[in-house]
């Protein structure tokens, strides 16, 4: 007899049982679903848990027949031919990314180093000078970046009340802004560099889209950390020349409020671009652009303009660095899911897999 799974709960409180029940019918369970509230994440979850454990959804019994079918007439049925399970998919997908990587990082340095550049910011080819950026440039710059309206995702914020001990390390999560409830099972911190372009596309989906990278982040936030299941914390590791905002962001963590702190991480990497075209041509002018965010969010704009031009949050970023790689971590974006590392320009798959792994 199947065990009973109350659908009237929260998504997360439903997926609990699910996990929790060794005797459920989920094909039954998606129909119920689907044909009631039909929420998108808990479907998503039922049909995986339907492929993994080999139950099949009448959908998924008629596809099968027809490819097999299919491979009948076109004579595939060939004992050669190679199945990939969900752990090699992972794997591959791993190795994929970081051949692309590699390929993209090669051609970057051939170009100058991992900076992308911005076609935003020209130069003064007319007296054949010293390559700083015209004037009309830098008030475009300006101008794009006068007015900022901060993340656009719908989660709860707090802070982090105790630190965690992952392979006898001790990561340092007091007092640290976290996006997720703050009983979540999965806790998930990011060791990033705000000028890393695979860091960039882990956030913005545009320019992964743009730069054919992979792109996560926000079917996390949608799927993990909306659904109470993830507790996700941002740190820094400058590898790629990311120091200056990384200490602009400690500058908002300490003379603005968690709002400002996300606000802020959110729109340097929407700006990726132009943000580090302007910190490698006219640092001063990048400062300037932080101390209007600073005004923007809300902050104690004096303090903050104290704290960024005297790097006083220098130890704390050098700290988080050591911290990451202390844990093992040897590029950006490093990621930390309960501990297990996850390297690299990964797609959403790889993200899902551990969460799913470490919920059960």
């Amino acid at each position: 007899m199947s065990d009973e799974i109350d659908l009237s709960k929260p998504v997360k409180e439903v997926k609990k049982q699910v996990r929790n029940s060794e005797n459920v019918n989920l094909k039954e369970l998606l129909k119920k679903e689907k044909d009631g509230k039909n929420r998108s994440t808990l479907t998503k979850f039922l049909e995986k848990r339907i492929q993994n454990t080999g139950q099949k959804t009448d959908s998924q019994l008629a596809l099968s027949k027809t490819r097999n079918e299919n491979n009948k007439d076109k004579n595939f049925n060939n004992p050669s031919v190679l199945t990939i399970g969900v752990r090699q998919a992972v794997i591959l997908s791993f190795l994929f990314g970081l051949v692309t990587g590699l390929l993209l990082g090669t051609m970057m340095f051939a170009a100058g180093g991992l900076s992308i550049e911005a076609p935003t910011m020209e130069q003064d080819a007319g007296n054949g000078e010293s390559g700083e950026p015209a004037e009309s440039g830098t008030e475009e710059v300006d101008e794009d970046l006068e007015s900022i309206s901060g993340m656009p995702y719908d989660v709860n914020t707090g802070v982090g009340s105790e630190n965690v001990e992952w392979n006898g390390e001790t990561v340092e999560l007091e007092g640290r802004p976290y996006m997720g409830d703050d009983d979540a099972d999965v806790i998930m911190v990011s060791y990033e560099d705000f000028f890393c372009p695979f860091c960039t596309a882990f956030h913005n989906e545009e320019f992964a889209e743009a730069n054919q990278m992979n792109s996560a982040f926000g079917d996390i936030v949608e799927n993990h950390i909306k659904e109470g299941e993830v507790q996700y914390y941002y740190k820094n590791l400058p590898v790629v020349g990311g120091d200056q905002p990384a200490e602009a962001l400690e500058c908002t963590l300490e003379h603005g409020d968690t709002e400002a702190f996300w606000d802020f991480n959110y729109e340097h990497f929407q700006n990726f671009e132009q943000l580090q075209q302007l910190a490698e041509t006219d640092p001063s002018e990048y400062d300037e652009v932080m101390i209007s965010w600073a005004e923007q969010l809300e902050m104690d704009a004096d303090n903050f303009e104290t704290c960024l031009l005297e790097s006083e949050k220098q130890n704390d970023v050098i700290d988080q660095a050591e911290e990451a790689e202390s844990l093992g971590a040897s590029s950006t974006p490093s990621v930390f899911v309960n501990g297990e590392l996850i390297e690299g320009a990964q797609p959403y798959s790889a993200f899902e897999t551990v969460i799913d792994e470490q919920l059960e």
